[in-house]
């Protein structure tokens, strides 16, 4: 028995896959509700609209999303949706969606935009990422699109990403993001095609939920986990709404510093393990409903830095309208470190400031455009990793028998996404498989 602590994707995927390996497992999420950061919100306003909570990609290219969409009967369900790409600087909105729109863009050269093209086609060449992580991101850039193209258009994109401070981020940052967006393109380059799902990740996660309880896996929600239970340097237990529970195989899906908070103190040499590399981004998001839509582009990026959101996401110009009661979704995200005054700012005053700045690149909005608005918050989201880290990414066994850890700060040079996370968890089931198939299975106790 594995018992899983964690209902988002990546704990629900992980326990789908030991499931397929017959391992049997319990999975304990807090909330009332599976997900995590891959949820929905409500709009009671809106006659019970409901939509992503954050905005969420699916790639035509992620294999092995299409490989368990295939496996639980999702495949047939996916829309597939040419997309456009725009960036705002200095004002005006220029489009990016094709390699002529690419070559046009004004604010560079000629040179600039060969340079460009460049590091893309670099990107997707490099087999090996190691290299790359001792090398800070805008020393690479610099080296290959000049630093008229880094001071134009990397630059600002890395400062809103990292919330002002890039200087510790490595190369391969740009590489997997690069590698990943490009493989998007249709065969030319000529267009990027994404995917969803008509009622987002959501159907991912109900899928994976009935998945789990046929195979006889059990799901607990409004499961609290306290602490965990170590004697003789072997797991033996959890206390889950301060009732004990046996358990000998225990793997953490929850962030690193979340992590820690769980473990006893028999565990602090394991604490201090995963406290070497326990950095982690938040987010908040300003989700607004419209009448109408705002832009042509999916993506906006943003590079005027007065601008307080990473981007504009236009949700709706991927996903059909008719799926979200006919309205227009956009989502404007800030990354935030800890002590970012955003992080701290109450949603009343986010809510005006973002607005503000919204209607300066839109001076047409009108009030009666926007008929909702949700603010999200996340203090976990986006793993730190520093130039020349990788030794310090804990790893998924511990000091301790039975204890593993399996979270997205160990998700490494690639990005954090859909695909990734559920790569990972594959990855994970298949490395502890033989750490659990033969250990005793703990008699089974659930919350009350």
């Amino acid at each position: 028995m594995v018992d899983i602590i964690g209902g988002g994707i990546l704990g629900l995927s992980l326990a789908y896959e030991l499931l397929k390996r017959d391992i049997p497992v319990r999975v304990w999420e807090r909330a009332s509700t599976l997900g995590g950061l891959m949820g929905r919100t409500r709009f009671p306003e809106l006659g019970g609209l409901e939509c992503d909570r954050y905005y969420h990609a699916i790639l035509s290219s992620d294999r092995t999303l299409m490989s368990l969409f295939d496996e639980l009967g999702l495949r047939q369900r996916l829309h597939y949706t040419a997309t456009k790409m725009g960036f705002y600087h200095n004002g005006h909105i220029y489009p990016m969606s094709t390699p002529l729109e690419f070559l046009r863009f004004p604010p560079l050269r000629f040179i600039d935009r060969l340079r460009l093209a460049y590091t893309i086609l670099v990107c997707r060449r490099i087999t090996d990422w190691r290299s790359l992580e001792q090398i800070p991101v805008a020393e690479w850039l610099t080296r290959l699109s000049g630093e008229r193209t880094v001071r134009q258009v990397w630059a600002p994109l890395l400062r809103a990403k990292f919330d002002g401070d890039f200087s510790h981020v490595p190369a391969t940052y740009i590489w997997s993001r690069l590698v990943r967006t490009t493989d998007t393109r249709t065969k030319g380059g000529s267009r990027e095609v994404m995917c969803y799902l008509p009622n987002g990740y959501q159907e991912l996660i109900d899928a994976l939920a009935v998945a789990i309880r046929q195979r006889g896996g059990q799901i607990e929600l409004n499961a609290a986990v306290e602490t965990l239970r170590v004697e003789d340097n072997r797991i033996t237990g959890l206390v889950v709404n301060a009732q004990e529970i046996s358990a000998s195989n225990i793997v953490i899906t929850a962030q690193t510093p979340i992590a820690r908070r769980l473990l006893p103190p028999e565990a602090a040499m394991v604490s201090e393990r995963w406290g070497q590399l326990d950095g982690f981004l938040g987010i908040v998001c300003m989700l607004l409903v419209m009448r109408r839509r705002l832009t042509p582009y999916y993506t906006l990026n943003i590079t005027d830095e007065r601008i307080p959101f990473t981007g504009v996401i236009e949700t709706t110009n991927l996903i059909d309208p008719q799926y979200v009661g006919g309205y227009h979704l956009v989502y404007l995200p800030k990354y935030v470190a800890a002590t970012s005054p955003f992080a701290r700012m109450p949603d009343d005053e986010l809510r005006t400031v973002f607005l503000s700045y919204l209607r300066h690149m839109f001076p047409d909005i009108r009030d009666e455009d926007i008929l909702a608005i949700r603010i999200g918050r996340e203090r976990y989201v986006e793993p730190i990793h520093p130039i020349g880290a990788t030794d310090r990414i804990p790893p998924i066994t511990s000091d301790i028998e039975g204890l593993l850890l399996a979270n997205t700060g160990q998700i490494y040079p690639q990005l954090t996404n859909g695909e990734s996370v559920c790569a990972f968890a594959r990855s994970v089931a298949t490395q502890i498989l033989p750490l659990v198939k033969n250990t005793p299975s703990a008699a089974i106790s659930l919350c009350s």
